[in-house]
């Protein structure tokens, strides 16, 4: 008997100690008929702080801690007005969406599992909260877009003001095909490597086709032949610049030295310049001015629903 008492003793204290260890989860606000504890806005702040390189002062806690509060007042709002319009959203959309991300950032499904995880979440929790987005964006198109009207009076009007922002900066198409000339090459070996370049300009200006004249050259001396794409004149080299400066379109520069290399450049066209057209840029400018307007309804339509709900905030 006296060693049964002794085990339940034991037991006793240790339930005990349990007990005071756990945690205590007090209500931090109410929000209509929902709850959001101490315990969830903790663990929200937490993951606030481990995106940020500086930890905050005892003063800025508080205040991050009010605001993460606050966010988790306005996204439970939203999931109640969600409900409340029997929004859903299906696994077809789900998928859809998953092979957009995909596809803009030109990776596999395998690739972005590794991806999410590498960030530190679970994959099946990357999908609950991309299922998330899509009920928001399905809410705010049900509540808030479809109040948003965009005429074309202003989108003209924007494209006036704002004529400086889409005037083109004069550029140049160019194609280049590249001799390298490594650090330690002799004043000899240099030599060499200039006349091989003026051989090849020259049977370039005999017409003679791009592709196959870098090949030519490619396994004696590792030429290789690039497309430079469009560059503004203002973002091109110097060297490269006075290179071009008398060469007709179609046509080659002389050789341009540079650290490493002996380049030959072939100007493919020049562009002048001057202002986009409005129909050019016509939907970009609705679609600015949409978010504009989007922004600001959002905040008013996020303020309507505090001022309707009964919220207490308890700490």
């Amino acid at each position: 008997m006296r060693q049964l008492g002794i085990v339940l003793l034991l037991l006793l204290c240790i339930g005990l100690g349990t007990a005071s260890a756990a945690v205590v989860s007090r209500i931090a606000a109410v929000v209509n008929t929902d709850i959001i504890t101490t315990n969830q806005l903790d663990q929200k702040l937490q993951e606030q702080l481990a995106k940020q390189d500086k930890q905050p002062s005892p003063a800025q806690l508080g205040a991050l801690r009010q605001e993460v509060l606050s966010r988790m007042i306005e996204e439970t709002l939203v999931q109640q007005r969600v409900e409340a319009l029997r929004l859903s959203v299906s696994e077809d959309e789900i998928e859809t969406a998953l092979l957009d991300v995909q596809q803009k950032n030109q990776l596999t499904r395998e690739e972005l599992e590794d991806a999410v995880t590498v960030q530190g979440m679970d994959f099946q929790a990357y999908r609950d909260n991309l299922a998330q987005q899509i009920l928001r964006y399905k809410l705010i198109g049900e509540e808030v877009r479809s109040q948003v009207d965009v005429p074309e009076r202003e989108i003209v009007e924007y494209y006036r003001a704002h004529l400086e922002d889409y005037r083109l900066a004069p550029e140049v198409h160019l194609s280049a095909i590249t001799f390298p000339v490594s650090a330690k090459a002799s004043e000899q070996e240099r030599q060499k490597i200039r006349s091989v370049v003026r051989e090849a300009l020259e049977r370039l200006r005999n017409n003679e086709d791009f592709d196959q004249v870098v090949d030519s050259y490619n396994l004696t001396y590792g030429a290789t032949g690039s497309d430079m794409g469009k560059v503004a004149y203002a973002d091109l080299n110097p060297d490269f610049i006075a290179a071009i400066e008398d060469v007709a379109d179609g046509g080659y520069s002389d050789p341009v030295e540079m650290q490493g290399a002996v380049l030959l450049l072939r100007v493919d066209e020049r562009l002048a310049g001057g202002l986009q057209q409005f129909d050019d840029v016509k939907l970009d400018i609705y679609q600015t001015i949409m978010d504009q307007k989007l922004d600001a309804r959002i905040k008013e339509w996020t303020k309507g629903l505090k001022t309707k709900a009964f919220i207490d905030v308890r700490l």
